[in-house]
């Protein structure tokens, strides 16, 4: 098996977890990486830009997590142009962002990794679904718009792993792969519970190819 790709020379990569609860959960993918720039440069970390004629910090969140949903476990990857401890980060991002983001640990990457499976909960309270249904289901057809306007019928039912329903409360967990994934709110839609709030618990990460 080949090593994961390592930055190159004169490039550090550092891994960092982190969450985004409460209100943080409506900001998008561009409110975050705009956040993370700002927090980067406000600290003073030696930031590696991407070549071109816009250059652009490194910075590359390891999975899409759908607007809206919260999560204790999200990851970033960011290049420095300097080694720093991975203790740094910590110190200086505290106080950094706004209410429902922080940091909680950092680490030095020896090589990237990919997001390969994401566990979601939910709380259902007094309702009751039917898990058994749901998985037995060959396909799981669903309706997504595309970027061009148009929808498209999705089968989502293979990336669905795993539904458990137990004490009221709701766990799934879906397979993120370069062909696409399940979003949250569609499971939910399948089991009769659309709106109910969600929160990604764990995200499983494999050596990147």
């Amino acid at each position: 098996m080949q090593p994961p790709p390592s930055p190159p020379s004169g490039r550090f990569l550092y891994r960092l977890r982190f969450e985004k609860t409460g209100s943080a959960r409506f900001y998008s993918h561009l409110d975050m990486m705009r956040l993370y720039e700002r927090a980067l440069r406000r600290t003073g970390f030696p930031i590696s830009l991407s070549a071109g004629f816009n250059p652009r910090p490194r910075i590359t969140f390891l999975s899409a997590l759908p607007l809206g949903v919260e999560s204790v476990d999200e990851w970033v990857e960011i290049e420095l142009t300097e080694a720093w401890e991975a203790e740094e980060f910590l110190k200086r991002f505290e106080g950094q962002f706004p209410d429902g983001l922080r940091v909680k640990e950092a680490a030095k990457a020896v090589g990237r990794v990919a997001a390969v499976e994401a566990e979601y909960e939910a709380e259902l309270g007094s309702k009751t679904v039917d898990v058994a249904a749901l998985l037995s289901r060959k396909e799981i057809p669903v309706e997504r718009k595309t970027p061009e306007g148009p929808m498209r019928t999705v089968d989502i039912r293979p990336w669905i792993l795993r539904v458990e329903s137990a004490g009221g409360i709701l766990t799934f967990a879906i397979r993120i792969t370069d062909g696409g994934s399940a979003r949250p709110e569609e499971v939910l839609r399948e089991l009769g519970i659309p709106g109910t709030r969600v929160m990604r618990t764990k995200t499983v990460m494999a050596a990147k190819k």
